[in-house]
């Protein structure tokens, strides 16, 4: 081992001292008549005689493109530019690969001309490229309504977006990072008009793509393509609405795309509902202290349930009243981003910040009715929830020469939440004639988290085709600390000792400080010229220490006399080692990789003040498997396999009670596995370009090994539950989805319809009696554009979710209910420059306890008209029948639940834009 780790250093630190460098596969693409670069040119390389692509790409302002880790052999290399005769050349590597390609003009027709003969839809390679010029948008439209309006592209309420079935992840601005991580920062701002190529494809990790071994770690990814005359000269706007009931929305976003460098400010502000959270961020944050989640607002919740590989525990009746927050919010965003690349420097830079209010009132009413526990209890009450984050983002990506580079990432993220309730709650029979209980409750916190991590990423290609060597080292510091309040008086009625009541009133005071280091040693060998053997060593450490200090009030009020029923001092120190072993072969249609994993990890932990300790040892086969096949041109299959594991959390293992809600005391269990899973998938996508159809189809499985769920032991007589986590095994959700898009004429109308179904199996405890909760859903939907002429634009959109559970114990629960979503947009351009909007969007819900079922209908006009070039003044009505309102169900441990919250109504807003764009002069518009 320390003579590998010997040679490991040697290669990454002095090899590239010693070793000659060689030059990459560059090439440059000129025009024959004048000599100039020409960029945007599509560059392909195909294996000799062969019609599979092989690799391709674009050239940059320059007029360049560079390749790496081509194999020796010979190639079919073809050019292709709008506006120029295309150009194939056979070539060798190495002996034949030219510096410098020319092309021929074609016909010399007028730049308009040949832009209306690109069709709306078309594909490069793996890339589905959309012509953002055949989609009409609203004035002043940002890149979130262009998106909705393109085949196969789906944009949800909240703004999640799906392409091809497939959650989008990234959004990128000319194939860099905008603001960071966060898609919605994009797509929310940008405005529509600067668009000129809207690009969906896979883009592969970090170590695939250097290395060349595929680990199916792809993510669907959007590339917004600015138009050639945004990029020398600044864009943007500024806009400011008032309205009714204090209604405002306003703010600037401006942009300078030169080149290579982007710059972009922005500053905005509504209390109108729209978040500025980044959802990625909130999970890095939780991931390190799960109590977080208590502190999060509805729109926090909102952005944080679209990620992909988040796992909220719950009902697809849940997840639905999640993605659509309620309450109101007033929220203030904005930041700066700096990208630029130089010879042998990508740089990425970024900050954002977000502040945010909710304001939130509440009922809800819940039926357990399971076995022998049946009862009801009703809460109703108001939340308040402050919360500011502010985060930094750099990354610079050295190329030290043609062999070696050096990617640093340092990010920095900071927040304050701040919570204040007031509720009041009771349980009653499951007749309701006999009352339980009663009480009130009111609570307030205030906690600060900070997040400080590191990722550096050294790469090194050695002199042999194909061998490479990685390392990754990612130290991580997290802080957090915050002080509570939780003051309740609960009355118990049919105690078998008579009534009694009972009073908390105490002072919380939570700290957590995690310092951790993850490091990952790659080694990739060729074996032959179609396969590849990859080596992996990954070792994780963490060192946390977390304290809980509560305090009851002396007789002058403060919170001076320590509770150590509910106070803890806990170490805890985790260990992971994982070794992986993968065989990569890349055919000409076929792309796999195979291989498994050993994983041991360790959780050591100690309580320096009541005494326990908890260890925890644990280890798992983690075998994977990937394969691609491109079953025609257009045509792909995809598979992916592996098993994934998860350690149970500090607040999981913690044998603590905690006391928040005086109803359900949960504690943690210091004897719980970690989880264990399998997961399985089949993805089919297919594009035809003579009639822009699309169709996708992908079916996914997941088994859970181990799992980790609640068991609830309920006092019947007095409504109060005591919560433990224990394992079970034997879960599983099973999803099945296809889409498919249909062009109707070339201009860009289009149809797209699509089914979505699941099943899921649950198992939880209630006083010590399992019930396997089954869910089944499934869901149609379609969408359809449709244009009449340039000045008529139509959208139709509609969902039917049906959801039906089966409980294993006799339940008298009702058992299924229909969620219906629905919505007709329409935008009319007359005369004068003026535009008029409507939209309609429907909610309805079936199924649910007497006055929860209800249908709600937002009705929004607008009439818009541009003054000049640069001005515009437009007046709105959301909500015109004022009949919005937040109702929904969730199923839990043995209950039912029907939630009502406020939500916004009714309002009208008064808004002017002005465009600032400033621009050299140039022929495309």
């Amino acid at each position: 081992m320390i003579s590998f780790l010997r040679y490991v250093f040697v290669l990454l630190f002095l090899a590239p001292l010693t070793l000659k460098a060689q030059q990459m596969l560059q090439l440059t693409v000129r025009d024959t008549v004048s000599g100039k670069p020409l960029p945007g040119a599509m560059v392909r390389i195909r294996a000799a005689g062969d019609t599979a692509l092989l690799r391709s790409a674009l050239t940059d302002q320059q007029g360049k493109v560079s390749f790496s880790n081509i194999s020796n052999g010979k190639y079919d290399l073809q050019i292709h530019s709008l506006g120029y005769q295309d150009r194939q050349q056979r070539v060798t590597v190495p002996g034949s690969w030219p510096e410098t390609m020319l092309l021929t003009p074609g016909l010399q027709l007028k730049e308009i001309t040949i832009r209306e003969d690109i069709p709306p839809v078309r594909m490069k390679g793996d890339t589905i490229e959309y012509n953002a010029a055949k989609f009409k948008t609203k004035d002043n439209a940002v890149v979130e309504d262009l998106l909705r309006k393109l085949p196969g592209v789906k944009v949800d309420r909240d703004g999640s977006i799906k392409a091809q079935g497939e959650d989008v992840q990234r959004v990128l601005v000319d194939g860099k990072e905008f603001f960071g991580s966060d898609p919605s920062v994009a797509t929310r701002n940008l405005p529509a008009d600067m668009i000129d190529k809207v690009q969906v494809l896979d883009k592969q990790s970090d170590m695939a793509e250097f290395t060349g071994v595929a680990d199916g770690q792809q993510t669907k990814t959007i590339n917004l393509v600015t138009k050639k005359n945004r990029k020398k000269g600044y864009f943007g706007n500024v806009s400011a609405g008032a309205g009714s009931n204090g209604r405002y929305e306003g703010g600037f976003n401006v942009n300078s795309f030169t080149g290579d460098m982007q710059l972009s400010a922005l500053l905005k502000g509504n209390n109108v509902n729209k978040s500025g959270f980044n959802p990625s961020e909130l999970l890095k944050m939780i991931m390190q202290n799960k109590d977080m989640l208590r502190n999060l607002p509805p729109s926090a919740m909102s952005e944080l349930a679209r990620m992909k590989g988040v796992r909220l525990e719950g009902s697809q009746d849940a997840l639905a009243e999640i993605v659509r927050p309620s309450g109101l919010t007033d929220t203030r965003f904005g930041g700066l981003n700096f990208n630029n690349d130089w010879r042998n420097l990508k740089l990425r830079s970024s900050y954002f910040f977000n502040d945010n209010h909710t304001r939130q009132e509440y009922n809800y009413a819940r039926q357990y009715r399971l076995q022998d526990t049946a009862y009801n209890y009703l809460q109703s009450g108001t939340t308040r929830a402050d919360n500011i984050n502010h985060r930094a983002d750099l990354s610079g990506d050295f190329k030290i020469n043609d062999r070696t580079s050096l990617k640093v990432s340092p990010h920095l993220d900071v927040t304050r939440t701040q919570n204040q309730g007031e509720r009041s709650y009771s349980s009653w029979s499951a007749d309701g004639l006999r009352l339980l209980n009663t009480g009130t409750q009111f609570n307030s916190s205030d906690f600060r988290q900070q997040l400080l991590t590191t990722d550096i990423l050294l790469r090194h290609r050695l002199p042999k085709k194909g061998r490479t060597i990685m390392l990754n080292v990612k130290p991580e510091y997290f802080h957090s600390d915050g002080t509570s309040y939780n003051r309740s008086t609960s009355d118990f009625y049919n105690l078998p000792k008579g009534p009694k009541q009972e009073i908390i009133d105490q002072q919380r005071k939570d700290k957590a400080e995690i310092y951790s280091v993850n490091t990952n040693v790659v080694y990739t060998e060729p074996l032959s010229r179609t396969h590849s053997l990859q080596i992996g060593q990954q070792l994780y450490y963490s060192q946390g220490d977390y304290q809980r200090l509560v305090q009851l009030p002396d007789a002058a009020g403060h919170y001076t006399a320590p509770d150590p029923l509910f106070s803890d001092q806990y170490e805890a120190q985790q260990l992971q080692y994982t070794g992986k072993m993968l065989l990569s072969g890349n055919h000409k249609r076929l792309l796999y990789t195979v291989g498994a994993g050993w994983q041991q990890s360790s959780i050591d932990g100690h309580s320096g003040m009541k005494g326990y300790h908890v260890n925890g040892r644990y280890q798992a086969l983690l075998p994977e498997a990937y394969a691609e096949w491109k079953t025609g041109k257009h045509d792909k299959l995809i598979f992916r396999y592996d098993m994934q594991t998860s350690r149970p959390s500090v607040s999981e293992l913690q044998p603590l009670e905690d006391n928040s809600d005086p109803l359900y005391i949960r504690r943690g269990n210091p004897l719980l596995e970690q989880r264990k899973s399998q997961h399985a998938g089949l993805t089919y996508n297919s594009f035809r370009l003579n009639n822009n159809n699309s169709l996708f189809a992908k079916l996914d499985a997941t088994y859970y090994n181990t799992d980790i769920a609640d068991s609830s032991s309920i006092d019947l007589s007095s409504g109060k539950q005591s919560i433990v986590p224990v394992n079970v095994s034997g879960n599983y959700l099973l999803a099945a989805a296809a889409g498919k898009s249909m062009g109707l004429g070339k201009n860009g109308s289009s149809f797209t319809v699509g089914l979505t179904t699941s099943l899921a199996k649950n198992t939880t405890f209630t006083n010590g009696l399992s019930n396997i909760i089954r869910t089944f859903s499934i869901t149609p939907d379609m969408n359809v554009n449709y244009y009449l002429g340039d000045h008529v634009s139509l959208t139709a959109r509609g969902s039917a979710a049906w959801n039906k559970r089966s409980f294993s114990g006799a339940s008298l629960l009702p058992e299924s209910n229909w969620l219906l979503m629905y919505g007709l947009e329409g935008i009319i351009t007359l005369p004068w420059k003026i535009t008029l909007e409507g939209s309609l969007d429907g909610f309805s819900s079936l199924g649910m306890a007497a006055g929860y079922n209800n249908t709600i209908l937002l009705v929004n006009t607008a009439v818009g008209k541009e003054i000049g070039n640069r001005f515009t003044l437009r007046a709105e009505v959301r909500d015109l029948l004022n009949r919005n309102e937040s109702v929904n169900r969730i199923n839990g441990n043995g209950y039912i639940e029907d939630r009502r919250n406020n939500a916004l109504g009714r309002f009208f807003l008064l808004s002017a834009g002005y465009k600032l764009k400033h621009f050299a002069k140039s022929k495309n518009k």
